[in-house]
């Protein structure tokens, strides 16, 4: 009997897509947003929207919950320059986070905005070895090919079915590629794989096998 690949929804805050096979979802979990974990696969993180006077606290509980073989990366964590957040705030529990992922072996999850070489320089700093994935990037080729030689990964949104990223799309290796559905609750993540392989001229099975080969590399599955 022939196997189903899945759909990788690599972030989503949909905790219902859980229970269905045919996609594999990591729920994103803001735990300094009154998110809670949940049982299937997810992130942890501190969003750098909602960082406050808990921070302690909630770093405490992320190296408590961390331990848990459901979550599978850091995140999302990292540098918004439209926060009402100071940035140098922001960077102190970035680089706490970005120090986590490390002691437990962990992928991170970015949320960048405006904010990429000081994205760049923390990883640096830390020496950060492991995978990194840009969620929700919106950026152009210019500055996503200088993020693939790193060797980072980008995840795309739903924000492309407007063919604002098509030439992203047409020149990323899908090697360096992830899709999500994030906090969008109308677009299904079939439906982001249905265009980017239009886009990319590609049988939607050989976009699905090369995605669902990133998660397993990225995530030791």
């Amino acid at each position: 009997m022939k196997i189903q690949v899945p759909y990788i929804d690599i972030h989503t805050h949909r905790r219902n897509e859980i229970s269905d096979r045919s996609i594999l979802s990591v729920i994103n979990i803001a735990l300094n947003h009154g998110e809670t974990v949940v049982e299937g696969n997810c992130s942890i993180g501190l969003h750098p929207w909602y960082i406050n006077n808990n921070t302690v606290e909630m770093l405490e509980l992320m190296g408590k919950i961390i331990l848990g073989s459901n979550v599978l990366a850091v995140g999302e964590c990292g540098l918004d320059k439209n926060s009402v957040i100071a940035l140098v705030e922001q960077q102190v529990v970035f680089d706490q986070q970005i120090q986590l992922a490390i002691t437990y072996q962990k992928p991170l999850i970015i949320h960048c905005v405006r904010a990429v070489q000081e994205v760049l320089a923390a990883l640096s700093n830390r020496k950060f070895h492991l995978p990194v994935i840009f969620h929700g990037y919106r950026k152009n080729w210019i500055l996503a090919k200088q993020l693939v030689n790193k060797g980072y990964y980008l995840s795309i949104g739903v924000h492309c079915l407007n063919g604002s990223q098509d030439e992203v799309l047409q020149n990323i290796p899908l090697t360096h590629l992830f899709l999500e559905t994030d906090t969008d609750t109308r677009a299904e993540i079939a439906m982001l794989y249905q265009y980017v392989a239009q886009v990319r001229s590609i049988p939607i099975e050989t976009l699905k096998h090369t995605l669902y080969h990133n998660y397993k590399i990225v995530f030791n599955r």
